[in-house]
């Protein structure tokens, strides 16, 4: 099917039975014809595998495995030396794509060659899958990249062999995983941008974004930045002055001026 190059989703999971059928219903659900979808999971026991079971019949481009793993980052890096695709999406267990998404990602990839990744507008939304905010996302520019995650990581779509040649998530990353990606991949590659609704990112008690921010993803963040820019915009140094300081949080200090280990 060469106008219809195969799309690979992958998709990460741990303990997210609560979810983790609606995510995949939302990759059924795509307009685009020629998708493969891979979960995996990192040995879950909360009937996500259960679900899994269960979805695999119904459906002859689902393929799953379920075993112990290094975490999220690592999950993908499996889940993408599985993948047939020449265009990659990464979904979270716990995220939703908009029907249209797919086949939007690869129109805008087949019009611009160079391109080595394409993303598009996202929302937040909670736990019952009702609307919370709109993603900060914003049209491409490196500078702005530097000075914050101007992209969200389900409304993203990358070219196989880019993810290929750059070595795939880098592992040593646990949170922000995503956000280096952009960085490397922009380090290299044109990166497009689509104005249209793509995704939904999920916030709820248990997900990164609520529990590991101040404690992991920010140490993080400022680790990427120096890697891939060399340098720390000054609005991720602010929040780091607001909660390393002022908040007067010795061990998050210690994290990011001594780059000692996250205990």
């Amino acid at each position: 099917m060469k106008e219809y190059p195969l799309v690979s989703i992958v998709t990460p999971s741990f303990q997210q039975a609560k979810f983790i059928e609606e995510t995949i219903e939302s990759v059924r659900a795509q307009t685009y014809p020629n998708i493969e979808h891979i979960v995996v999971d990192g040995g879950s026991t909360d009937g996500t595998v259960d679900t899994l079971k269960r979805l695999s019949c119904s459906e002859d481009r689902f393929r799953w495995i379920s075993e112990q793993d290094r975490g999220q980052s690592n999950a993908i890096n499996k889940g993408l030396k599985m993948a047939q695709g020449e265009i990659i999406g990464w979904l979270n267990s716990d995220d939703t794509y908009e029907p249209h998404a797919v086949e939007l990602a690869v129109t805008a990839l087949q019009e611009h060659e160079s391109w080595g990744m394409v993303y598009g507008k996202a929302d937040y939304t909670d736990e019952k899958s009702r609307f919370i905010r709109p993603y900060p996302v914003e049209p491409f520019e490196r500078q702005r990249l530097y000075e914050g995650c101007i992209i969200c990581q389900p409304a993203a779509f990358m070219r196989k062999h880019v993810m290929d040649e750059l070595g795939g998530i880098d592992e040593y990353f646990h949170f922000c995983m995503d956000y280096e990606l952009w960085m490397r991949i922009s380090n290299h590659y044109p990166v497009g941008f689509i104005p249209e609704l793509l995704a939904h990112s999920r916030l709820h008690d248990e997900s990164k974004t609520m529990t590991q921010y101040f404690q992991v993803g920010l140490p993080e963040i400022i680790r990427a930045s120096v890697k891939n820019f060399g340098s720390v915009s000054e609005q991720w140094l602010s929040q780091y002055y607001v909660h390393a300081v002022l908040l007067e949080d010795q061990k998050l200090w210690d994290v990011i001026i001594r780059s000692e280990p996250i205990r």
